[in-house]
This record gives structure tokens, sequence and C-alpha cells, in this order.
């Protein structure tokens, strides 16, 4: 088999076993844990397919790198309520600003730019969604990507 076979072969299994990873976020809706009093949570999902080929950029809340996006997952964070700017590690992406209240959730939704029919996939940009509904009906198909961040839902 030649190198090339190799790669590609190993490239195509890695597709397939991300797809598998995590359950549906409707199925954990009863499982994440509440916000915390004071905090507020920020949801990071990428509804684009698994089959995507889009490089895990890490992903910064202020300064702080609180995990990586992948494409059909969803991770997030808790945090004091304030001031917030997300962006990836470079900040070379476009971010987003906003207030988190205590006890509010924001979500922001995370898109690569397609280079194509490779699959492959270019620069991260990201968006806060708003109105939450909207976010939400775009999770339900999202699957759980904990190991991303410090938070995790319990069980998982």
């Amino acid at each position: 088999m030649t190198t090339w076979l190799k790669i590609a072969a190993a490239v195509a299994t890695a597709v397939l076993l991300a797809g598998c990873a995590g359950p549906k976020y409707q199925s954990l809706q009863g499982r994440i844990p509440s916000i915390a009093q004071g905090q507020g949570r920020i949801y990071f999902y990428q509804p684009q397919p698994s089959n995507m080929a889009s490089a895990q950029q890490k992903l910064r809340v202020n300064q702080d790198v609180v995990g990586r996006n992948k494409p059909g997952s969803f991770f997030f964070v808790d945090r004091p309520a304030g001031s917030y700017v997300v962006t990836n590690l470079y900040w070379t992406g476009d971010g987003v600003s906003f207030m988190l209240d205590a006890g509010q959730t924001r979500y922001v939704r995370i898109m690569a730019e397609s280079l194509g029919s490779t699959s492959a996939a270019g620069k991260l940009t990201m968006e806060l969604v708003d109105p939450p509904e909207q976010a939400e009906g775009e999770l339900m198909k999202m699957r759980y990507w904990g190991a991303a961040s410090g938070e995790q839902v319990h069980g998982m």
C-alpha cells in the first residue's frame, strides 16, 4: 500500500470516528448541570457536517484557552457575569464581544470557510447567535464535545 493510500485510509477512519463521538444535545438536555449562582454559560458549536476537514483551533474567552471547535459538535463553559471577547488562539479569525449576565446563556456559532470540493476548510468565523431559540434549534443535532473544556456533563 502506498503512503498516499495509507494517509487517505487514516483520514477516512478519523472522519468516521469523529462523527460517532458524543451524544446529541437533545439527549443530554436533562443532564447538563445548571448554571451556578453569579455565573453565565457560553456554548460553542459548529453546525457544519462532521466530515468537513476543519482544523480544530483553540478557542479563547478573554485571554484563556477554553477548548477547540469541532464540526458537528458543541461544548460549553461557565464564566462569571461580565464582558467577554471570544476568538481563536492567535486572534487571526473574526471574534465576538458581548456581555454575559448572571444566569444568562450565550451562543457562539463557529463556521469554517469551505475550500471547495476537497472537504477542507479555511478560516474560522464566529458569530453571537440571537435569539437563543435559533441557537438551541441548531444545537439539537450537534454532538457533545466535552473533552474540549473543563466543564463536563455528568457521566460523560
